[in-house]
């Protein structure tokens, strides 16, 4: 068996980083430094668990993805409307319940795993205001099941 999570990550970044916002590239990132500036997506927690089967080794892959937004002045000038936008786009590219394999293959690509499809677990939104301005981050937690070639 082995471990899928830098090819599945690599297989994201490359989807991911397709995405703009008002004809601006968005930034896909592992790791976001303090004073990034705002909008961005981020590759967040990843973990595995082992699915028994005798024919081939399979893991349960569960991923959480971030996008961040943030905007000076008061919370209620503005709404988090390009928070959900950009997240609309992430879901799109990436949730493929109910699409053909091959739909699927374009999507994720992998040296040595095959993506079976991936599922929308949870969304969560957490706005933060500091007095001058407000960030919006809106997490995804996304679950696939990835097969070993």
């Amino acid at each position: 068996m082995k471990d899928c999570f830098f090819q599945y990550r690599k297989g994201l970044y490359d989807v991911l980083s397709t995405l703009t916002y008002q004809g601006q590239p968005i930034p896909v990132m592992e790791f976001a430094p303090k004073g990034n500036e705002e909008p961005y997506i981020q590759i967040m927690n990843m973990s595995s668990t082992f699915e028994r089967d005798d024919d081939k080794f399979s893991q349960t892959l569960s991923v959480d993805i971030m996008v961040v937004t943030m905007h000076s002045g008061e919370p209620g000038e503005f709404g988090s409307k390009q928070t959900d936008d950009i997240m609309t786009n992430v879901m799109q590219l990436l949730i493929t319940k109910g699409v053909t394999p091959a739909d699927r293959a374009k999507h994720i690509v992998m040296t040595d795993f095959m993506d079976a499809g991936c599922y929308l677990l949870a969304l969560n939104y957490q706005p933060d205001f500091d007095g001058a301005k407000t960030t919006i981050r809106k997490i995804l937690t996304i679950q696939t099941m990835i097969d070993e070639k």
